[in-house]
This record gives structure tokens, C-alpha cells and sequence, in this order.
């Protein structure tokens, strides 16, 4: 029987790969990571399948991919989080310390697999699941430990993993770790994306159209006064439906998840693509603030 082995997946980073290449090998990975662990423990076994000791998934709880339907659809990876859990993984968070930035699922990665050299019970082998091409001194120290060593990722990594490590298979195995051909994966488009619980009414999907519209035209940031009144021009019942049930104007904006958007001197705007506004004299705050609440 092998010595007991170890299991590593950088989530955000294979998801997110899978999912540029075949959303639905990603949905199946991340939904049923139970059956691809099965296949991993009996592949190449010869004394019986391996033993996974520690078995860890490195997630961004806010993490999220663009789903196909309507525009600013979010496929969040904290969904999955409960498969993993129940398939054994021990799912350890790690959000983006800033914005735009990558998570430290990596270093996290090395450090864990560094201690676990440690351990009161010899791990024989660890297996790495990630689309990052940042572990190979690692990989160095865990051959001079005489750890066996085994990476899925990419192809494009296969040659740059393939001398250091035991055993290097590419993102394509997966789909034969599930069992499934391409053709038998869930579709992309089969993906549920949270939605509110009530179908939109033709005002608040005219507000969506209006104010994604308006934002995505501007040449600069957007004044919140100004906008709201034109929406309460536009649609004379977004107003008096208390703003769809939000409360304020601000909170309906919040829930379209415009993309890249930022909030401040009662404006908004695209980081991307505007210039953050210039301040405004503290006598007009008050009246601003006004025309954005109500």
C-alpha cells in the first residue's frame, strides 16, 4: 500500500482555467470533487489506492466567473464550497488582500507542504491541482526529501513540470478521473446562477437596461443625483416601489453589479475607464445626498 498521500487544489486557479476551456468540466470538477478524488487515489495504483491523509482546497470566498445568461451573471466559487466539504477536503479561505489582486493560495501551498514535511506520519506523496506554474523549487525540495510528487495542470506546464516531478497530467484528465466524455458534461449554459426569488417586473428590468446603458456610454463618472432623476422620469414607478424593494436609489444600483464600479462624491463611475471625480464643496454634499436616498 503507498505511504500516505496529500492532496493540494488551488480552486480559483483550475476553475477558472476549466472554465475558459470547457465550462462544463469546471462545473463538473467543482460539484463533484468526491468522484475525481476516487479516481485519483486508484490511478497508477498498484498496491491499492492511495490514502489521503490531508486533503485541502484553497478557495476565495468571493471569488466569481461570468456565467452565460444576462450580463453581469456571477458564477461564485463559494457555491462549491459545500461539495468540497463533503467530499473530505478541508477548505481554507483566501480572499485578495487588495483589489484586483491574486489570492495567496500558492505561498499558502508551499508553507502547508513544507510543514507537512514534519509530520509525525510520513507522507509519502503529495499531489498538487493547480493551473500555477510557481511550484517548481518546491517540487526541488520535496524530491530531496524523497516525497514522491505528482501535478495536474495545463498543458502549457506538462515540460516545465515533467523533470521534477513523479507524474504530471494535463487538465484533460480530469474529465476521464469523472468518468465522462466531453459530450456528457454538463453544459455551461445548464449553470444555475442565483437570481432574485421573484422574476423582475418590466420597471425593474427597464431601471437595469437604463442605468447599465447610461454607465457603460459615459465618457466620465456619473452624477447619482442626476441619474436617479432621470430614472424617475424614465420609469415613474421605480420611485414609489420604494426602489424595487431596495429602499434606496443606491441599494438598487448595488444590487446590478456593474462591473468594475466605484462609489464616491456622489458619483459613479468605471475605475477602468474614468478618472475618479473631483471633490465637491461640502455646501453641495447636502443636497446631493438627498436626491441619492430618496
Amino acid at each position: 500500500m503507498h505511504d500516505g498521500s496529500v492532496v493540494f487544489v488551488d480552486f480559483d486557479n483550475v476553475f477558472s482555467a476549466l472554465w475558459a476551456i470547457d465550462g462544463g468540466l469546471a462545473i463538473r470538477f467543482a460539484s463533484d470533487p468526491a468522484s475525481w478524488l476516487t479516481g485519483l487515489a486508484e490511478m497508477d495504483a498498484v498496491d491499492g489506492p492511495r490514502r489521503w491523509l490531508v486533503a485541502r482546497c484553497y478557495m476565495n470566498p468571493s471569488g466569481w466567473v461570468s456565467a452565460p445568461g444576462e450580463q453581469n451573471d456571477r458564477l461564485w466559487f463559494s457555491r462549491f464550497r459545500a461539495d468540497f466539504v463533503k467530499a473530505g477536503f478541508e477548505v481554507l479561505d483566501c480572499p485578495t488582500l487588495t483589489r484586483g489582486a491574486k489570492n495567496a493560495a500558492d505561498i499558502r501551498i508551499v508553507i502547508d507542504a513544507l510543514d507537512l514535511l514534519g509530520h509525525r506520519t510520513r507522507l509519502g506523496e503529495l499531489v498538487f491541482i493547480s493551473g500555477d506554474s510557481d511550484f517548481t523549487p518546491l517540487l526541488y525540495r520535496l524530491r530531496a526529501e524523497d516525497r514522491r510528487t505528482a501535478i495536474v495542470a495545463p498543458g502549457r506546464l506538462s515540460s516545465a513540470y515533467s523533470a521534477v516531478a513523479d507524474r504530471v497530467l494535463g487538465f484533460d484528465r480530469i474529465g476521464t478521473l469523472l468518468g465522462s466524455t466531453s459530450g456528457e458534461l454538463v453544459k455551461a449554459a445548464d449553470v444555475e446562477v442565483s437570481e432574485p426569488e421573484n422574476d423582475a417586473s418590466a420597471d425593474e428590468q427597464a431601471f437595469a437596461s437604463l442605468v447599465r446603458r447610461r454607465y457603460d456610454d459615459a465618457r466620465a463618472p456619473l452624477n447619482l443625483s442626476s441619474l436617479s432623476s432621470e430614472v424617475v422620469r424614465e420609469i415613474p414607478g421605480a420611485k414609489s416601489s420604494d426602489w424595487f424593494g431596495n429602499g434606496t436609489f443606491r441599494k438598487a444600483l448595488d444590487r446590478l453589479s456593474l462591473s468594475d464600479v466605484r462609489f464616491a462624491q456622489h458619483h459613479l463611475w468605471d475605475e477602468r475607464r474614468h478618472q475618479p471625480p473631483a471633490p465637491i464643496p461640502v455646501s453641495d454634499t447636502k443636497s446631493d445626498a438627498a436626491s441619492t436616498d430618496s
